[in-house]
């Protein structure tokens, strides 16, 4: 069974190599690695080239401006020819036995369309940050509470890629969160999950997730609120946590808070805004234009 991973990349020269050689190095390899580079400028081109080298025919490098991570990950599943496709990020590792695993699994159940595992979060220098809160049984509804899927364990059975889309290229986040919500709408009791490790997700200042988190929690509010889903209350004051801590920036309060009132209604957002003001462990938010009714 064939499998084909997307690497979209852009000035991630100090991480690509080690994601580059989980999936190509050793027996339990892709068959094909497709890179998109974003024309790095930090010595990314050098270590392609180096693995270009050794991997003529499984490696793919395509070096171009693109449209964002989503149109150059839509524009690499086009390309990509194994039964099964995922995508990997140019900082994160599949971990040991990771692709046999799923080949195994994806063998014996043909009527999987997609699995996911269990992943761990590492830092910059690969040291272990603790584990990513995936869901073996998590079903549609419990998105609502976060995402419980870990983006680079994932592997979709080819016909399954194709039927459920492209990714939105309009998201720049959280394209990843929407797939996953149509894929539990599209394939319910078609999930698979491996009980291992499948893959570390690196936690650094680069990483986009960790640089825009105001656009995170908007984009995923909106994901849920587009597919029908309740968004709770914990989704904004996660974000007024992460600000008392120092983690995210005050500044993203109003999208965030514009983004819960138009997903969950102008009462929700009432309430929010009552208990934000309450609590002293927000004041940073307390005079914040947005937090007042004069805004609205």
């Amino acid at each position: 069974m064939r499998i084909s991973l997307v690497m979209p990349s852009f000035n991630q020269g100090r991480f690509i190599g080690q994601a580059l050689a989980s999936a190509l190095d050793g027996a339990d390899s892709a068959d094909e690695v497709i890179v998109l580079d974003n024309l790095s400028t930090d010595g990314t081109a050098e270590v392609l080239a180096g693995f270009k080298a050794r991997y003529p025919d499984r490696l793919t490098v395509l070096r171009a401006a693109d449209g964002g991570q989503a149109e150059a990950l839509n524009r690499g599943f086009a390309l990509a020819t194994g039964d099964l496709i995922g995508w990997l990020n140019a900082d994160d590792v599949l971990a040991e036995g990771a692709l046999a695993r799923m080949r195994a699994m994806f063998a014996a159940q043909p009527d999987l369309a997609l699995a996911h595992g269990h992943a761990r979060w590492i830092d910059t220098d690969g040291r272990d940050l603790g584990a990513y809160p995936v869901r073996a049984d998590g079903l549609l509804h419990d998105f609502r509470d976060g995402c419980f899927v870990c983006q680079p364990t994932v592997l979709l059975r080819r016909a399954a890629q194709a039927a459920l889309g492209p990714l939105d290229e309009g998201l720049e986040t959280a394209m990843d969160f929407d797939l996953w919500l149509r894929a539990w709408k599209c394939y319910p009791g078609r999930i698979g999950f491996v009980p291992e490790v499948q893959a570390l997700q690196r936690r650094h200042g680069g990483a986009k997730t960790e640089r825009l988190r105001a656009t995170v929690f908007v984009e995923s509010m909106q994901v849920l609120h587009r597919h029908g889903l309740e968004v709770p209350e914990r989704w904004p004051l996660s974000y007024a946590e992460e600000v008392a801590a120092g983690t995210a920036p005050a500044a993203g309060w109003p999208s965030v808070r514009a983004a819960y009132g138009t997903a969950a209604g102008p009462a929700a957002l009432a309430a929010l805004e009552a208990r934000v003001a309450s609590d002293p462990a927000f004041v940073m938010l307390h005079s914040h234009p947005s937090s007042s009714s004069r805004a609205r």
